[in-house]
């Protein structure tokens, strides 16, 4: 019976055809060991951020039948399943936090991929705001992570080894206050709603060690409003690292970075910082 049964099943070009695709998805969601790469390409979204856009997880019951967006939500999920579990952890263990490394200079305006849109609370605000408001206009270096200790690996990208704090006097990013305006923007990104609860109780003490000039600057944001696809177009999966993003005042990502910085990483955003805003200067005065 049970021989019958198995036959019936597993017979028929049909039935290899259904076990080959089986085969193939279950060896594409096992863990794939992380390789670090330069950044070459761009990274961002093909879409500047509108208020109220929401990133969806997944297709609609329409989709289903459009083979091109079930193909693509078929490698989404191979992906997704494939970075499960302790993967986070053990990337983060292998690479010290550097999951990729960053491009030697900016890319340039009409090549460049868009922020994304994010709602968020900040210190000085209690009402939810879109971040991407507060970037518009200026050169932003924005720094994004969900761990404490993604939380200090980022700050070293501010902290100069001649004591420079850029996280202390904001007073150094535009010291001749002409041009265009630099600011640093920070943004937490709570993992789920248990940890978001546990942040907001401990408002008090990050307030405390956070300048008050840039309260009004760092937004605590659930990090699930941006899907898992959406993130790794961002290149910004992983729990416990840091990540630094350079927007210009089109909401353009023009430079990133990941993990931690050692002096060369230091100089290498600050010397972009000054390039880009130097551009976006003699832009400005010409048009």
């Amino acid at each position: 019976m049970v021989a019958t049964i198995y036959k019936r099943l597993f017979s028929g070009s049909a039935n290899v055809q259904i076990l080959g695709r089986f085969q193939k998805h279950l060896v594409n969601t096992a863990p794939k060991e992380h390789v670090v790469k330069e950044l070459v390409r761009p990274v961002g979204l093909s879409e500047a951020p509108k208020p109220n856009v929401k990133y969806k997880e997944g297709n609609g019951v329409r989709d289903l039948f459009d083979e091109a967006k079930t193909t693509q939500r078929t490698m989404e999920l191979e992906m997704q399943f494939s970075k499960g579990g302790l993967y986070d952890v053990h990337t983060f263990r292998k690479t010290g936090g550097k999951l990729f490394l960053s491009p030697p200079s900016f890319w340039r305006r009409d090549k460049a991929l868009y922020f994304p849109h994010i709602h968020a609370r900040s210190l000085s605000n209690s009402q939810d705001q879109d971040v991407e408001s507060f970037l518009k206009g200026k050169l932003s270096v924005v720094r994004m992570f969900t761990s404490a200790a993604g939380d200090e690996l980022g700050k070293s990208y501010f902290r100069g080894e001649d004591g420079l704090d850029y996280l202390q006097s904001e007073l150094l990013l535009n010291p001749d206050n002409q041009g265009v305006s630099t600011q640093i923007v920070e943004i937490n990104l709570t993992e789920n709603k248990l940890k978001a609860l546990f942040a907001r109780l401990a408002l008090g003490k990050v307030r405390s060690s956070v300048p008050k000039e840039r309260h009004s600057r760092y937004f605590l944001a659930d990090r699930n409003q941006l899907s898992f696809g959406i993130r790794e177009e961002l290149q910004i999966n992983n729990l416990y690292t840091s990540y630094i993003l350079l927007v210009d005042p089109q909401l353009k990502i023009r430079w990133m970075a990941s993990g931690g910085a050692d002096k060369k990483d230091f100089n290498l955003l600050w010397r972009c910082v000054r390039a880009l805003k130097k551009e976006l200067n003699s832009s400005n005065s010409s048009s």
